[in-house]
């Protein structure tokens, strides 16, 4: 074990960034959480009294403000929050997950903002940083390697990829760069809080279930879909624990520091598979792969419109398959294993995502 970190945590209230903190609690570091929603930081002092965490009464030290006002407000903080000025870690986490431009200027309000103002604060206030990004600033890549470094600017597939690699233009060479890549839900539990990415694609499709029905003239299990992708490429799913124990890991030692790891599953699932999962769980077939350069089946009723409107953001995800290369990731964390997706992590996953109607219902 490394020497205790003094961590300024943003996005701690998050799906990902409740993990984060998790770990860091459990692993006996001084967190000091920033957050602006009161109620987001009550559900998350719930999911960490069913660990058992905190531990001690002097390890988490929660801040409230904005983090587009990181360097005005600093000083204001440390007034208010007694011990702030020690921090000597910033783990970036907050992020806008959107993929359009929406007319409060998310993702890139958040996404290049936070990280202007926290730029600011660093120069402030000297900390090791370290920024969770996306495996998915390399844009769209078919089939190839990807490795952990700079990129240059790529074909990319939505504003949330593209202000993610506008960041770590922003703060190369400056920070560690984390990038996971679809994150999910517990590998253990299933729990997840935000139900977006690949969970998209199975409310879609029991939307499209619900909509089809079992009367005469169904046509639900003969769909006549097709996908722009291959039966055998592969959609980078990782489990949120491993990518919070892996982040914890890698940053605790000065050794990694301002490098990049791809925290990405070495052994993916492939579409084969996911199709396989989608038709088993709710009672479809019909669904082919069609191979990179196809054009997406046109929707041919009403149901199908909907559904397709519902994931057509995420369908795209099919046709990119880069293979992620994790050098850095498995020299940082030889001893930490990737828990696999198999049928029963699969199934916990899915029920508890419709347990919890897609986040619609309490946690």
């Amino acid at each position: 074990m490394h020497p205790p970190m003094k961590v300024l945590l943003t996005g701690g209230t998050g799906f990902l960034g409740e993990y984060l903190l998790a770990e860091l609690l459990e692993r006996g570091h001084s967190v000091w959480a920033l957050y602006r929603n009161e109620s987001k930081k009550l559900d998350t002092i719930r999911f960490l009294s069913s660990l058992g965490l905190p531990r001690s009464a002097e390890t988490l030290h929660w801040c409230r403000g904005d983090l587009l006002q990181a360097d005005s407000q600093w000083d204001d903080w440390c007034k208010q929050n007694e011990g702030l000025e020690q921090v000597d870690t910033l783990l970036h986490s907050a992020a806008s997950t959107k993929f359009h431009l929406d007319e409060s200027g998310e993702p890139l309000k958040t996404n290049l903002g936070g990280c202007k103002a926290l730029l600011e604060l660093v120069e402030k206030k000297p900390m090791q940083a370290h920024l969770i990004s996306t495996a998915f600033v390399c844009g769209l890549i078919k089939g190839e390697t990807v490795y952990e470094v700079n990129h240059a600017r790529g074909d990319f597939l939505n504003v949330y990829e593209e202000t993610k690699w506008e960041a770590e233009q922003m703060w190369e060479g400056k920070a560690t760069i984390l990038r996971p890549s679809v994150i999910i839900g517990h590998s253990e539990t299933g729990r997840c809080t935000s139900f977006t990415g690949w969970y998209v694609i199975l409310q879609a499709t029991q939307l499209l279930g619900r909509l089809l029905g079992d009367g005469p003239g169904s046509n639900r299990h003969n769909l006549g879909l097709s996908c722009p992708a291959k039966p055998d490429g592969t959609l980078n799913l990782i489990p949120v624990d491993y990518v919070a124990k892996a982040a914890i890991r890698i940053i605790e030692d000065p050794a990694n520091h301002n490098k990049i790891f791809h925290l990405t599953h070495p052994e993916p699932p492939t579409h084969e598979w996911t199709l396989e999962l989608i038709s088993r769980k709710f009672d479809i077939g019909g669904i082919t792969f069609a191979g990179w350069d196809a054009p997406f089946t046109q929707p041919r009723n009403k149901a199908e419109r909907m559904t397709w409107r519902h994931m057509q953001s995420i369908l795209f995800y099919f046709s990119n398959e880069p293979i992620f290369d994790r050098t850095n990731t498995d020299r940082a964390t030889p001893d930490l294993p990737v828990p696999r997706i198999t049928n029963d992590v699969a199934d916990r996953l899915v029920a508890y995502a419709i347990d919890r109607d897609w986040g619609h219902a309490p946690q």
